[in-house]
């Protein structure tokens, strides 16, 4: 699998509002604790969302890119959103795709595609741009509990060479999915655990054959920003000891479907979380499916 490259990592969020507001509206209580404090909220379009990461993503660009790779998984109109989106960004003859299907999990298949993209020769660089909004208040709570949905988007440049300059910039050098639709899916909270613990599991195991790195090479684990108790979860169920879990920001942003990957790796670097040649692996989850992805900061 040929390394790629991240860089030029741009991100937004709707306005900040307190998690325990949400108690009026839905019919249980929103989950409590585990780090969460407030979310994001947003009346913006989920094209517009995603234009405003795209923008500054853009402003690292040195020239076009070759494809968008624009990806969503509540946009009820992805046709006309990518016409809104590619003339708002100047891009009106880029190729472009729209990649959805495995919902908060979405990062690791689209990367796969944008890495497939590149063995092109004749493409240098994908625009990759994640962005979701949760709606009503209702759709707020992850049905599982483990966080509280925000409203926003982050992008990247895909690149097949190393790019020059500044800023976080990271090597994608596997990305690992296994994915399994259960029959079983309405039998319990247990059942549903145990099915995560074996798509992580396959999916680490995955990356090893691919890599060649056992799991205790890595320096940082990182998940989207679910509850922290549930971040300690997986990353036991993933085989690491809690001290190496890298956490995103919980409290202030909560969980924004399948961009919070980006915005943590963003975060971290630029607050001096991440040293230069770390080594990382993310995991980004979905419904069916475990993407584990090998990372190295530049």
């Amino acid at each position: 699998m040929p390394t790629v490259y991240l860089s030029s990592i741009g991100h937004v969020h709707g306005e900040p509002r307190e998690v325990s507001e949400l108690d009026a509206l839905l019919p249980a209580p929103a989950p409590a604790g585990g780090g969460l404090a407030t979310y994001r909220a947003s009346d913006l379009d989920t094209w517009e969302l995603a234009a405003l990461a795209a923008e500054h993503t853009l402003l690292g660009c040195p020239s076009s890119p070759d494809v968008l790779l624009y990806v969503t998984q509540n946009d009820a109109d992805t046709v006309d959103s990518l016409a809104r989106l590619m003339y708002r960004l100047g891009l009106l003859d880029v190729e472009h795709l729209v990649v959805a299907g495995h919902d908060c999990g979405n990062f690791g298949p689209s990367l796969r595609v944008a890495m497939d993209l590149l063995r092109d020769p004749a493409r240098e660089r994908v625009l990759l741009v994640l962005a979701d909004r949760a709606g009503s208040a209702r759709r707020r709570v992850m049905a599982n509990g483990m966080s509280v949905f925000s409203d926003g988007a982050a992008a990247c440049l895909v690149t097949a060479r190393e790019p020059g300059g500044g800023g976080p910039r990271f090597a994608v050098e596997a990305v690992a999915t296994r994915t399994r639709v259960r029959p079983d899916a309405g039998d319990g909270a247990q059942a549903g655990i145990l099915a995560t613990v074996e798509l992580a599991r396959g999916s680490v195991s995955d990356l090893a054959r691919i890599t060649g790195l056992a799991v205790m090479e890595y320096d940082h684990v990182m998940f989207a920003n679910y509850r922290t108790d549930s971040q300690q979860f997986l990353a036991q169920a993933m085989g690491f000891p809690p001290e190496r879990l890298l956490l995103g920001s919980v409290g202030r942003l909560a969980h924004c479907f399948s961009a919070d990957i980006l915005v943590t790796l963003d975060e971290q670097y630029t607050t001096g979380g991440l040293a230069p040649g770390s080594r990382l692996l993310a995991a980004a989850t979905g419904p069916s499916s475990w993407s584990t992805i090998a990372l190295r900061t530049l």
